[in-house]
């Protein structure tokens, strides 16, 4: 009986170790299984987090941002589990590590790649990514290696059991029986998939160099990370710019065309026989006709020319004299009315050849105003003149007692009417002088002429005026030469030359205080003469140093009422001196005084 049980016992132990065995090894087949679908898994999900990376460094999708955080998240999950797994399994947890490691390095660099598609311009970053994932590529090829090192331990593991391996060869025969006939079929399939995909490519790059060189809309970027995905959007960024210069272009040429609309004097292009091409709106409002009536006839056709002369010596003569250089011209308008142009010319190039750019400006008003005010200012010097110098002699003959006695009081407002008519003949004498000066008819007759005499006139026709003021002049006099006679001989006009003086003397007598000194002083070389005029006043700041010498221009604007004067004396010798091909300037220091000096050419030119 105990043997029985003990035989009972011992096949009931027996059977329960074979089914603790056959457990066992389940268990074990179960967590091999579980071990090799994880790691898969993994592979899976490595390979995931790579293509969503680089899908978000095409097309900054936010669904694949999220996709890499979520694979990248669950890549680390499964490697702790499979650490967990294999702690005991030393040679697979050496492994196992390596993967961790490996998998890191390409984490963090798949983390630079968003960062950079995250902060650079999606085409360096996905370049970028292009080029690190070149470089990551060793460390993929390293962790696949392991990965599969892995999966083949534990198939070894699994292969242990004469039924799983019989099992595992009739599957794997199976298997490689349907892949062997997959991988046929598939490849066919592929083959002509991968045909059509590329041949569907290359059209659409051959449609969209058509487009592109029509200007057309170009089909939308090719999806891929392939050259032919690269060609094409490149083709996009060429046709980008070409639009975008396009319309830089005609901006350009809109602004233009504005101008040449808007601006007031006419613009007129002509070829080189003289023929119109275009004219613009001022152009059509001076002669009175549309552009259809201009365009197509010759330019010299507008001008008035003389008789005597040919329209192509006249149009000759006016592209010649007009190149580069403002010319007055007669024009006529479509009723034949004449109005006087200024005209002026500019060649310029186009694929057509050599053209002309000319401008005209009607001067019509500004004629008759100039005009008016030549009539006005001869009205002016002949009517004021006379009168005046009738009350100037009344005075004088009054002052000398060719009337009688007169009282003290009387001599004194007979001396401030004298000054206040001399005021006003040198005013009228300054307006004449300036009108001359805007027409172009003020003189200057150079001849030769002795410094000496210049000086000696000078002095004499401001010392009194000095004496009134209580100022002393001081004249610097000219060296003497061996032979006795007088070296200071020059070129010059010597009645304007008297005229810069007495005026540059006038200036610093009445800025100069009481009992104070006026000096004037030379210097003469071989070819220059400069004379300069010393004052003890107030001085001249320095923002007025050039101001001054312009017209109508005053250091203080109670100048003109305290110490007299138009603001026109320095304008004047400035175009005297100019007309001497001189300069005339200004050194002054506020408070320390002023010195006035010019500088002209001694000898003939």
């Amino acid at each position: 009986m105990c043997f029985f049980i003990i035989v009972e016992l011992g096949l009931v132990g027996a059977e329960g170790y074979l089914i603790f065995q056959a457990e066992r090894d389940a268990r074990r087949a179960a967590h091999v299984k579980e071990v090799i679908g994880k790691t898969n898994h993994l592979v899976q999900v490595v390979y995931d987090t790579g293509t969503a990376v680089m899908e978000y460094a095409k097309s900054k999708d936010e669904g694949n941002a999220q996709r890499y955080r979520k694979n990248r998240d669950e890549t680390f999950e499964i490697i702790a589990w499979l650490k967990a797994a294999l702690s005991e399994d030393k040679e697979n947890l050496a492994v196992l590590n390596r993967v961790d490691a490996n998998l890191r390095v390409g984490m963090e660099t798949m983390d630079k790649i968003k960062q950079a598609v995250d902060t650079q311009p999606l085409f360096v970053a996905f370049r970028y990514g292009m080029k690190e994932k070149v470089k990551l590529q060793p460390t993929f090829d390293a962790l696949v290696r392991d990965l599969l090192s892995l999966v083949r331990a534990q198939r070894k593991i699994e292969e242990e059991s004469p039924l799983a391996q019989q099992s595992q060869r009739e599957l794997q025969k199976s298997i490689l029986i349907v892949g062997v006939i997959l991988n046929v079929v598939l490849a066919f399939a592929g083959a002509g998939w991968f045909t059509r995909q590329l041949t569907s490519r290359l059209n659409v790059l051959v449609e969209n160099t058509r487009r592109m060189k029509s200007g057309d809309e170009l089909h939308k970027p090719l999806s891929g990370s392939d050259e032919i995905a690269i060609l094409d959007a490149t083709f996009h960024e060429m046709a980008f710019t070409l639009r975008l210069k396009e319309q830089l272009l005609k901006e350009s040429e809109e602004r233009v065309r504005s101008i040449i609309e808007k601006i007031p004097v006419g613009l007129v292009v002509f070829a080189d026989d003289g023929l119109i091409e275009f004219v613009n709106p001022a152009l059509e409002s001076m002669f009175e006709g549309p552009a259809e009536s201009l365009i197509g006839r010759r330019l010299i056709s507008l001008v008035h020319s003389p008789a005597s002369v040919s329209d192509e010596e006249s149009s000759a003569q006016l592209k010649e004299k007009a190149i580069e250089r403002i010319i007055e011209i007669t024009c006529l308008r479509q009723g034949g009315e004449k109005f006087p142009v200024e005209f002026s010319s500019t060649v310029f190039e186009t694929q057509e050849g050599s053209r002309y750019l000319g401008i005209l400006l009607d001067v019509s008003e500004r004629q008759e105003i100039q005009r008016m005010r030549q009539t006005f200012v001869s009205m002016v010097s002949h009517e004021l003149r006379t009168p005046l110098t009738a009350v100037s002699g009344f005075i004088s003959l009054l002052e000398m007692g060719a009337f009688g006695d007169v009282s003290a009081e009387a001599k004194e407002q007979a001396l401030r009417a004298e000054a206040n008519v001399s005021r006003l003949m040198k005013l009228i004498t300054d307006l004449l002088d300036l009108e001359k000066m805007d027409s172009g008819t003020l003189n200057v007759s150079k001849a030769k002429c002795k410094l000496q005499q210049i000086l000696g006139d000078a002095e004499d026709a401001s010392k009194a005026f000095a004496q009134d003021r209580g100022i002393r002049l001081e004249f610097e006099s000219v060296s003497v030469g061996k032979n006795g006679t007088e070296n200071g001989e020059l070129y010059a006009d010597a009645d304007r030359l008297v005229q810069v003086l007495v005026n540059l003397i006038t200036n610093a007598v009445k800025f100069s205080p009481a009992g104070g000194t006026v000096k004037v002083t030379h210097k003469l070389d071989e070819d220059t003469l400069e004379m300069r005029v010393v004052d003890e006043g107030r001085g001249v700041p320095a923002k007025y140093k050039e101001l001054i010498f312009e017209r109508f221009q005053q250091v203080e604007v109670g100048d003109a009422k305290q110490k007299g004067g138009t603001g026109l004396g320095l304008a004047i010798c400035k175009t005297i001196v100019e007309m001497h091909g001189g300069i005339i300037g200004v050194e002054s220091e506020e408070g320390k005084g002023s010195t006035f000096w010019f500088r002209i050419k001694r000898n003939r030119d």
